[in-house]
């Protein structure tokens, strides 16, 4: 018979165990909440991609643009599918989006031939190339009606971080490794500034350049690089830049060379009829995402030389 001693010795050893199992779901649930928090990328589309068909695009042949991840896919959504909309009404094809979970599917799918062409960045697209042969057709303009753009490195505009020789033991966060402003800062400004990877505190990786700038604007990370069109109407309020880099290339719209030359002339020309000179330029690109509001002129696989220098 088990003395009434016993029974309560095994009572208390199952309310621990029952304590320690509420005690380890309840961490889980925090470090996991946390995570999610800080990658604002996880939200997904809403609206539906048929929304802007009518019945005459409907009866268009399809064609599928494929998009890298760099930002989340609502933000995919919003700002591309205008442009593919545009496409549609302007070509004898209808346009659809096609998503990657990464830089590196975005580039897959171009060379199975799953979509005709694809936005890419700068850094991906020379990678492409070298490997698959992949070539530039088009590369948008900036309100200076210039094919470049920047890097920046950032914090809040709270934070008493002023250099970039201030980082050491601090906090730092990234877009995707394969991204341009991510091997920008890591392989040529750190070490220029005698800065090692071990001489932060933090550094993590984020899929989508948004999680960047929110992580930073939260001060969850102290520092974080990004593409400076995308935080231009924050600057002086909400963060600081504390470094710039050089002009480089806009990010290309790449095709696999043997791919049907009739769409790949179509998507050309319907785009680089959008420019300086197109008094609806504006209204035309009204709800682009604004990296390509000003326009494109046409790419070349030479303009992105200085990328492949600094991938040496």
């Amino acid at each position: 018979m088990i003395s009434r001693y016993s029974l309560n010795q095994i009572s208390k050893k199952r309310l621990i165990g029952s304590l320690a199992v509420i005690l380890f779901l309840a961490l889980a649930f925090t470090v996991a909440f946390h995570q999610y928090s800080l990658d604002i990328g996880r939200v997904r589309i809403i609206a539906s991609p048929d929304s802007a068909v009518d019945s005459i695009s409907r009866s268009k042949p399809v064609v599928y643009l494929g998009v890298i991840s760099r930002y989340p896919p609502n933000i995919i959504y919003h700002g591309y599918q205008p442009i593919l909309d545009y496409l549609t009404s302007k070509t004898q094809y209808r346009f659809e989006l096609k998503l990657s979970d990464d830089y590196n599917q975005a580039v897959q799918m171009l060379v199975r031939k799953e979509v005709a062409a694809a936005f890419l960045g700068s850094y991906v697209y020379v990678k492409a190339h070298q490997d698959y042969g992949i070539i530039p057709i088009l590369k948008p303009l900036n309100e200076n009606s210039e094919p470049f753009s920047r890097s920046v490195v950032i914090t809040g505009i709270t934070s008493k971080i002023y250099s970039i020789n201030d980082l050491k033991g601090k906090r730092l966060a990234l877009p995707s490794k394969e991204s341009f402003s991510s091997i920008w800062l890591v392989r040529n400004e750190l070490p220029k500034h005698t800065i090692r990877e071990r001489d932060l505190a933090e550094i993590r990786n984020f899929p989508h350049h948004q999680s960047v700038i929110h992580n930073v604007m939260k001060n969850v990370y102290d520092v974080g690089v990004t593409r400076e069109y995308l935080v231009k109407q924050l600057i002086n309020k909400s963060i600081r830049v504390l470094l710039y880099s050089d002009p480089v290339p806009t990010s290309p719209i790449v095709v696999a060379a043997d791919y049907p030359k009739d769409i790949i002339l179509a998507i050309k020309r319907t785009l680089l009829a959008i420019n300086q000179t197109q008094p609806e330029r504006a209204t035309i690109t009204k709800g682009w995402d604004i990296e390509f509001v000003y326009g494109f002129v046409e790419a070349f696989d030479h303009d992105y030389d200085i990328i492949r220098s600094l991938r040496r």
